[in-house]
């Protein structure tokens, strides 16, 4: 496999985990942090920063800023948010 869809690959599986712990984060359901959105999205930011080095290491550097967009920062994005919002507006029904 080629090492952009490995490290696209990474990216999506471990935005979906952060969609569902940043859910969590604005839901109130993590004792002792509250209804808190600013510290979900900043640590969406983070575990994307931690998960590009984390790549880097395993797969080597990338030939740019623009392929590490393409390949990383966008498709942990959308999914990120995506399962982010799904999960805040469905609550009541999930949980």
């Amino acid at each position: 496999m080629e090492a952009s869809v490995k490290i696209t690959s990474v990216h999506l599986v471990v935005a979906i985990f952060t969609g569902y712990i940043c859910s969590l984060i604005s839901l109130q359901m993590i004792p002792g942090i509250g209804n808190n959105e600013i510290l979900a999205g900043v640590l969406g930011i983070v575990i994307l920063y931690l998960i590009g080095k984390l790549c880097d290491k395993l797969f080597g550097k990338q030939e740019g800023f623009s392929k590490w967009l393409w390949d990383g920062i966008l498709p942990f994005a959308f999914v990120w948010f995506v399962v982010w919002t799904i999960l805040v507006n469905y609550a009541p029904l999930i949980y």
